[in-house]
């Protein structure tokens, strides 16, 4: 007997037991002792298989989580490239779009320009007319005033020379008259001297 038996079978003589029944007792508890370990074994061996299963599954389950979160990562990899390629292309139109509509305020601010560069050239020209016509009005005005001052300072002098010649004549007239008036008072005295005389 194992020395736990031993032990037993002692402990069962000193409390008094007879001895094949102290014998029994002990091969009893013997029994039960090993069919307990046996049974402690086969749960150990099937707690281990249990184990070893479930961390066989829990392997496998982690393993396909893995898997689930490559094709995942895969899947938003994709998404993000799909949607990369989105932004691109909608940055490559709204490229397009802004260089079109740039083209058109170019297109737009050129022909306004060139409507305002033609207003101010045909404004411009219709001053340069209006000038000359002013001009041209202004000539023939100053030209008529400068003919009418003309003929009045001609009519002036040949009115004054008029008066001069009037004037000539008085005094050519008033000359002679003198002269008369002169000879006739002297013809007394030029008698008085030639008869003195004689």
């Amino acid at each position: 007997m194992t020395t736990v038996i031993s032990e037993v079978y002692s402990a069962f003589k000193t409390a008094g037991v007879p001895e094949q029944e102290a014998q029994q007792a002990a091969e009893a508890m013997s029994a039960e002792n090993l069919a307990t370990r046996k049974s402690f074994a086969e749960d150990k061996r099937e707690l281990s298989n249990g184990i070893a299963s479930a961390e066989q599954r829990l392997s496998g389950e982690i393993a396909a989580v893995r898997q689930e979160v490559v094709a995942v990562e895969q899947k938003l990899s994709d998404k993000i490239a799909a949607v990369r390629q989105e932004v691109a292309t909608v940055e490559q139109k709204l490229t397009h779009k802004i260089a079109a509509v740039e083209q058109k305020l170019s297109d737009k601010i050129a022909a306004v320009e060139q409507k305002l560069s033609d207003k101010i050239a045909a404004v411009r020209q219709e001053l340069t007319v209006e000038i000359g016509t002013v001009k041209q009005e202004l000539t023939v005005k100053i030209a008529a005033v400068e003919q009418k001052l003309s003929d009045k300072i001609a009519d002036g002098q040949k009115q004054l020379s008029a008066e001069i010649s009037e004037v000539r004549r008085i005094m050519s007239v008033i000359r002679w008259m003198l002269g008369f008036m002169l000879v006739a008072m002297a013809l007394p005295i030029l008698r008085e001297v030639i008869v003195a005389w004689y």
